[in-house]
């Protein structure tokens, strides 16, 4: 390549750079609805019908786990998201940890206010225990899921019986601090879901990340561990497809555990398919 396309090209690359940076960088208007004594922050995009609402992982701003892909969306429909109490911008009166049915509450005392009923939902990680436990407790609310790379319930337990003594003690440092910090209880959660049951024929899509997602490793966990994390979690999320009769399940390539950082277009892409595959909304 001559010195004037390799100018051309980097150019071109610093281009897709900083849009991307100014698409994840894009500010929105918050709005508050307070739900338990908490002041839940939230955000919409778009229009009419369907409705799609983002769910988004432990620990995380909805923006952390969407803010590309919402700033993105082109419909159809409207595309909202919303930060659980003591994130993003919510408001946690009394902090203090909190059952999965309690985020599941909350999850439904914003949808209750602001009538956004009758919805898809599109949950990453941990928001995918959420998606399930809100599915099961208002099944008339949920017209499909997509699953984003989420947990499921038989990763931790396989974790613990494989994974070294040392191993071991970083992932429980890590979910101790998650809990101190964000009020968010993995392993009662974790149980909660077991038995849970999605509505007959729900349609599903699961996405799962096609890239190792190996940060654990700069907790010092030996590379035997980092394996069992990965390795653990990919062979599970055939189980996640189970969940439903009327499933998908694909591979994001190009994408490691946080699709909004690596490849937003293709949640754009699974939602819209999803969408295609939703039955007629139901008369209110």
């Amino acid at each position: 390549m001559n010195r004037k396309l390799r100018l051309i090209s980097v150019a071109l690359l610093l281009s897709a750079l900083v849009s991307a940076s100014a698409i994840a960088q894009q500010e929105h208007k918050w709005q508050l609805t307070e739900v338990a004594g908490n002041k839940i922050t939230w955000s919409c995009v778009g229009e009419g019908q369907p409705m799609v609402v983002l769910v988004a992982g432990g620990g995380l701003t909805a923006h952390d786990s969407f803010g590309r892909i919402y700033h993105s969306y082109d419909g159809p429909g409207r595309l909202c998201m919303y930060d659980r109490a003591s994130l993003g911008e919510s408001k946690f009166s009394e902090p203090k940890t909190r059952t999965l049915e309690q985020l599941v509450d909350e999850l439904h005392g914003v949808v209750a206010a602001n009538a956004w009923g009758d919805a898809a939902l599109v949950a990453h990680s941990f928001g995918g225990f959420i998606a399930r436990a809100y599915a099961q407790k208002y099944p008339k609310e949920v017209r499909g899921i997509l699953f984003l790379d989420v947990a499921q319930e038989d990763w931790l337990p396989r974790l613990k019986a494989k994974m070294s003594g040392s191993d071991w003690a970083i992932m429980e440092r890590i979910l101790a601090w998650n809990e101190r910090t964000f009020h968010e209880d993995y392993f009662q959660a974790q149980e909660a879901v077991r038995g849970i049951k999605l509505p007959s024929g729900l349609p599903i899509t699961v996405l799962s990340r096609g890239i190792p997602h190996t940060r654990i490793r700069l907790e010092r966990m030996s590379y035997e561990g980092v394996d069992l994390y990965e390795n653990e979690h990919n062979a599970l999320q055939s189980k996640i497809a189970e969940l439903s009769s009327n499933s998908e399940h694909r591979i994001a390539r190009y994408s490691s555990h946080v699709f909004n950082d690596y490849d937003p277009w293709i949640v754009l892409e699974e939602i819209k398919l999803l969408i295609k595959r939703l039955p007629e909304k139901r008369n209110q």
